[in-house]
């Protein structure tokens, strides 16, 4: 029901659950840096206020992450 994001040192790991993600479930194979994460998030149909709601829970300061 959320999209979860957790930071791994530099990286982002993310699990997406309905109705997130067109009501699939996605898993991150590997540690995305934080622009590869929001692409594939986006890829997925998340709305983009979740995803940033997502990961300022899991970074407050993640729009400084940029790579």
């Amino acid at each position: 029901m959320t999209i979860n994001i957790k930071k791994t040192g530099g990286k982002y790991t993310a699990e997406v659950t309905p109705p997130h993600g067109n009501n699939s479930n996605w898993v991150t194979n590997v540690p995305l840096s934080c622009n590869d994460l929001i692409k594939r998030l986006n890829q997925l149909g998340c709305h983009q206020t979740d995803i940033g709601d997502a990961f300022y829970k899991a970074n407050p300061e993640w729009l400084n992450d940029n790579d």
